[in-house]
């Protein structure tokens, strides 16, 4: 415990000097809010770019995030050093996790000041965006994990965060892509965010992606442990 505190403040002071990490992790509550301020006057326009935007935060920022922390410990040979004086390698993971996870949900937390929410509606914003936020951060370390340096993962982490942060958008107005989007867990959270409601088909979903992903985080770091 002890290794992961020490890791989270490394991280935190570290991140604090990386602009474009704390780009990522404000885009889109500050774009939310800039598009909330001129537009969202109109009947239904503030509740439609929280859904649209707070998605995206949880599908791309954590994901890029998380990839872009590990990918660059790896290039500058940090994480290395870090091994070699005793830290284990899944103490690292678990404080990036909750480095990444907690940011996130923080700077995620300002979408809940941009519409009106009744408490139940919060509470379910909230634990779906959790759940989104997890589950990327997941994918993150898999792409981080699979990749030399920061370039490698950026190929990988921004074309996936796209596809994951944009569909569900997409699907809005489309309904192929809204059938589509239903089984991904980001769509899965923009229908929560929206609706308020968690459903059964909600849970399957996260479990599914809970389980495929924390297996290959598994077996990924198992892989590199040898």
């Amino acid at each position: 415990m002890t290794a992961i505190l020490a890791l989270l403040r490394k991280q935190t002071k570290d991140s604090l000097c990386n602009f474009p990490a704390l780009m990522v992790m404000l885009i889109y509550p500050a774009v939310a809010f800039v598009m909330i301020t001129a537009l969202g006057s109109e009947e239904g326009m503030s509740g439609m770019f929280v859904t649209m935007f707070a998605t995206m935060h949880a599908s791309f920022a954590p994901l890029v995030t998380a990839s872009n922390i590990l990918s660059e410990e790896k290039e500058k040979g940090t994480l290395r050093t870090l091994m070699m004086s005793g830290v284990s390698r899944l103490s690292y993971l678990v404080s990036e996790m909750l480095f990444v996870v907690s940011v996130s949900m923080l700077t995620g937390s300002a979408f809940l000041a941009m519409d009106a929410f009744t408490r139940d509606h919060a509470a379910a914003f909230a634990a779906a965006m959790l759940c989104g936020t997890v589950l990327s951060a997941l994918a993150g370390l898999c792409v981080g994990m699979t990749s030399r340096n920061v370039s490698a993962a950026n190929g990988m982490a921004v074309p996936i965060g796209l596809v994951t942060a944009l569909l569900p958008m997409l699907a809005r107005f489309n309904e192929s892509l809204d059938r589509a989007a239903r089984y991904l867990y980001s769509g899965q959270v923009s229908r929560v965010l929206e609706s308020g409601e968690l459903s059964g088909e909600f849970a399957a979903v996260m479990a599914v992606y809970a389980v495929l992903l924390t297996g290959l985080t598994i077996f990924l770091f198992i892989t590199e442990s040898r």
